[in-house]
């Protein structure tokens, strides 16, 4: 399903993706023009900018829902050149959001790495399933993609416009909390059964204070995982067990990781 402000927000948008090339909207992603863009521009305070991506899309049947931060540059392109591709074929507004979401989703390497991930640590065992890949393909319609941000936010700083990355102090940054509660909080209302999956530090801390609040079942919150970012290898290297945590670098994070992961593992083996 799709919320009634997203199909409006889309059709305003027709327009300006129909007399586009994908080759315009790659370059607006990549060279942060998006950002001014009054079609797409949503907010921007302090160092936070964000603009819209069609990630509206809720799959109500769900029962497991995968969680990151918010969408990078690579997703929110492939998502808004999909969604430009259909509209231009005809489709409905909801049908090209849907096909926009599930394409962009966990774009890349991500997939591989989440599923890797979860494997590991028997998740796989928990949801029913041979192996958490499946959650991407033929199980597809069992998982629900998300992220606490649901629209893409960058970050400025030296190097200019980046994407968010995530900050264990989000729910104290004023426009990140209000999009969080505005936007998140309705969302996963809707799934108050489903198996909640945060993919990194920045979404485990947002369901926790949510589980606080009483918004959610802390219970069905399964927190430990890293992010998949395909740029995390030293880390996934670490909880995949695929080194000696001896020699891990310092910047890795090996301690807190292991940490983790051993409170993961604890968690998944009451549930199984």
């Amino acid at each position: 399903m799709i919320e009634a402000g997203a199909i409006e927000r889309i059709d305003s948008l027709q327009n300006a993706l129909k007399s586009r090339y994908p080759d315009d909207v790659r370059k607006a992603i990549e060279r942060n023009t998006i950002l001014s863009d009054p079609a797409f521009s949503l907010w921007s305070e302090g160092k936070y900018s964000c603009f819209y991506a069609p990630f509206d899309w809720i799959n109500e049947q769900a029962d497991i829902v995968l969680i990151g931060i918010t969408p990078g540059k690579q997703q929110a392109e492939a998502a808004l050149i999909e969604l430009q591709r259909q509209l231009k074929k005809g489709v409905s507004a909801e049908e090209a959001a849907r096909s926009a979401k599930l394409e962009a989703s966990f774009k890349g390497t991500m997939r591989t790495i989440a599923s890797q991930l979860m494997d590991h640590f028997g998740f796989q065992k928990v949801f029913g399933v041979a192996s958490c890949g499946e959650l991407f393909t033929r199980s597809i319609h069992r998982a629900h993609f998300t992220s606490v941000l649901r629209y893409p936010v960058l970050e400025t700083g030296k190097q200019g416009w980046k994407d968010f990355n995530g900050d264990e102090k989000i729910m104290s940054r004023s426009p990140l909390r209000k999009m969080i509660d505005d936007i998140f909080v309705p969302e996963i209302k809707r799934f108050p059964k489903a198996w909640l999956v945060p993919f990194g530090p920045t979404p485990a801390v947002v369901l926790e204070a949510l589980g606080e609040r009483g918004i959610i079942d802390i219970g069905r919150v399964l927190p430990g995982l890293n992010h998949p970012a395909g740029t995390q290898w030293n880390r996934h290297n670490c909880q995949l067990d695929l080194v000696d945590h001896r020699e891990c670098a310092p910047n890795v994070g090996c301690s807190t990781i292991q940490e983790r992961s051993k409170q993961l593992r604890e968690k998944i083996a009451s549930l199984v």
